[in-house]
Parts: structure tokens; sequence; C-alpha cells
């Protein structure tokens, strides 16, 4: 059985991936239904919310008046914490309880916290719904009937979408229609009930030992010659089976890349940077950006650009390290057929003090070198002055011989 934790801040469209799932076979779990259930039923919490926010918030019959509770915490960070660190506990050990109990083939267990309040801890893949934060206000306000500043409230209490993206197994962009939503749902799914038939099948094959039977020596005679055992010293020859390898693609990166290219930067700075979407929104128009992937993955980022007359990289980010030879060459020689098409002199990369040292191998093997810049030609130094950033170090591919004194 897997788990899937679907998260996402309010109005990023989980209720429609929880239905796609549901229509698969999934368990399907709501952490806003349990809280629900939780409110209404258990004694212990309702009267520690009581305590906590005052006897406002609870109904004649004990029940949380959920009504007088939202504006308190939702307008209020602090108040909100300490509502969480009342309920999330029991949460957890609800959901858990459910998740053991099911014989479904897997569990989606939604909720907005699901990396804040440790659910994650039982979950095997991590989807998160993502997209902008006015088309949150627009679902808040047309589907649930919000006015205005009530979805602003609730939008902007939670933590910031990013941090959920950079922690994701999967990210599923729900700013188009429906049924670009569904799609990208069921590849997902169709990829995880595949590696749970092939599990299943593997965990169903008899193991069968390679050892010969060997009697035990209370049934035959133990001989003490052990050197007149022959022994057949013929090496065994296996025939190798060549490994299929995963398709290596090459393409500009597109809006609808953004997630993936902040989830693939966050994993190869190891959480160092964490780029906004705005911010990866700019650099595509500000410059190229060239995506590798392996297989289905994105793997390999590059951002750069041509400028009078020569190429510049400025970034390069791959994830896992050891598709820098493969996938990452392959990003590198498209970006030096684009600038030799564009008849640049040079490619120019620079290098920040933290770069990978595989990076950097990988660019020396492209035939990068670090000449010195008191070498170059006069409009060559001229460029770097111009646009080489500051404590960086500049290594260049010299793709024609020009020389412009």
């Amino acid at each position: 059985m897997k788990v899937v934790g679907l998260t996402g801040n309010i109005g990023t469209g989980k209720s429609a991936i929880m239905k796609v799932a549901a229509t698969r076979g999934a368990l399907t779990i709501d952490a806003d239904k349990v809280v629900h259930s939780i409110q209404e039923n258990n004694k212990e919490i309702q009267s520690k919310i009581g305590k906590a926010f005052g006897k406002e918030v609870l109904l004649p019959d004990g029940k949380i008046n959920r009504p007088a509770l939202g504006p308190i915490v939702f307008s209020d960070p602090e108040k909100m914490a300490e509502l969480e660190s009342i309920i999330v506990p029991q949460v957890r050990i609800d959901i858990e309880n459910m998740v053991k109990s099911t014989t479904e083939p897997f569990v989606m267990i939604e909720a907005i916290k699901l990396l804040e309040g440790g659910l994650k801890d039982i979950c095997d893949e991590i989807w998160v719904a993502n997209c902008g934060k006015f088309l949150q206000l627009q679902r808040l306000i047309i589907s649930r009937g919000m006015d205005e500043d009530e979805a602003f409230k609730r939008v902007m209490a939670q933590n910031p979408q990013e941090e959920k993206v950079a922690q994701a197994t999967s990210v599923i962009d729900t700013t188009g229609t429906l049924a670009q939503t569904h799609t990208q749902v069921n590849d997902l799914l169709d990829e995880l009930l595949a590696h749970l038939e092939t599990d299943t099948v593997q965990d169903d094959v008899p193991q069968t030992s390679l050892l010969p039977d060997i009697e035990s020596p209370d049934d035959a005679e133990v001989t003490e010659d052990v050197a007149a055992v022959e022994v057949d010293e013929t090496p065994t020859v296996i025939d190798e089976v060549p490994m299929e390898l995963p398709e290596i693609t090459v393409r500009r990166a597109r809006p609808s890349d953004i997630p993936s290219i902040m989830l693939l930067i966050h994993k190869a700075t190891g959480g160092k940077i964490q780029p906004k979407r705005a911010e990866i929104l700019q650099s595509l128009s500000d410059r190229g950006y060239l995506i590798g992937q392996t297989g289905s993955d994105i793997t390999v980022i590059a951002g750069w650009y041509t400028d009078k007359g020569f190429a510049a990289i400025e970034q390069i980010y791959v994830y896992p390290t050891e598709t820098a030879s493969t996938t990452g060459m392959a990003v590198l020689n498209e970006i030096h057929k684009t600038a030799n098409e564009l008849m640049a002199e040079a490619i120019f990369s620079f290098m920040a003090p933290d770069t990978p040292d595989f990076v950097r191998q990988l660019l020396v093997d492209k035939g990068f070198g670090s000449d010195q810049v008191d070498n170059f030609p006069r409009v060559w130094r001229e460029m770097l002055l111009d646009i080489q950033p500051i404590g960086t170090e500049a290594l260049v591919y010299k793709l024609r011989d020009m020389r412009i004194n």
C-alpha cells in the first residue's frame, strides 16, 4: 500500500485532485473533515479549546462554534498556532488509525498542514496542488461565497506556497482547465498504480534457494576426505541484457514548468536557494531557460542568454548529480548549437564560489577553459566587464577565432 500526501494552500484545487483519486480506488482522507469530527465529538479537545479561546467559541452542548472561532484564529497567527498545537496531534492519531485499518491499495491524505503537522512522516509521496494567489482568491470568492476581505485573510494566513512546492515529490499545476488538472493527476496515478502492481508481482514470486539441498549429518554419512570432492571451477557465463537508458529531452522552459524549476533548484542547492515564483517568471522573460529531462523527470536547468555576439550561461542546476554527464551534457550541446547558429564568438559560463565541483567538471569536459582574462581579445574583455557577476569566475568556450582589436 502507498500513502500519498496531498497539500497546497487554500483554493489551490486539492478537492478536484481528491475526487480523481477516489475514482481510481483510493481511500481519500480529508484532514479538514477529521478536524471537524474531532471538534464535534472529542470532549477533551473541546474543553481545551474552550479554555484557550473563551466560552464564546463553544456551543451550549460543548461543541465548537466554528463561525466564532474562525475569525479569531485567521486574524492572529499566534492564536492559529495555539489552536493547531491543541488539535493537530489528535488529527495525526486519527488519520494514522484510518490508514492502518484500510484494505484499499493506496491512500490519499489531503491536508493544508501536511508538512507542518508531521503527517508527511507516514507518506510515501508528497503531491502539491499549485496556483497563484489571484486564482486562489477568485475560487474562494466564487466557489465558497467568501467576501473579498475574508478570502484575502484566509490566503495570507497560510505559509508560503513555495515552501510546499520545494518539498514536493510531484507538483500539479491547477491554473488551467479542470480537464488539464485531471490529466496530470491521472498520469501520476497511472505511474503510482503501475509501481504497486510491480511490487505485488515481486512479492508473489516464490523465493527459491540458490543453494543445493544439503543432507543433515544425521541422515547421511559424513566423509572427512574433503579433498576428494570434485569442484567444477569453470566460470559461469551470464548473458548480459543491455540496460534501456531513459530518453533525454532538451527543451525551452515554459511558465507551467515554474513549480518544477523551483523544486529542482531547492534540491540541487540543498535548500540554500528557495526561489520565488515571481523571480523565476521574471527570469524566464530576461533570459532563456533550457530544461533537460531524463525520461519524464526534469533533472537539469540552465539559464543563459546571448548579447552582442556572445553567449553567457548564468545558472546551471543539476539534480540528481549522476545525470550531469548525460542530460547535463545534452543541455550544453544545445546551448553550443544555438550559440553557434547565432554566430556568437564565445560562450562564457560564470562560476560562483559555491558551484559544485561536478558542474565545473561538466563544463571542462565540454571544453570550457579558465583562460586568463588578460589573454582575451579586447572585445571579449570589455564584454566580460559588462556582464560578469561580481565574485564569479569566468570559464570560456571559444566558438571561433575572431579577433577584433
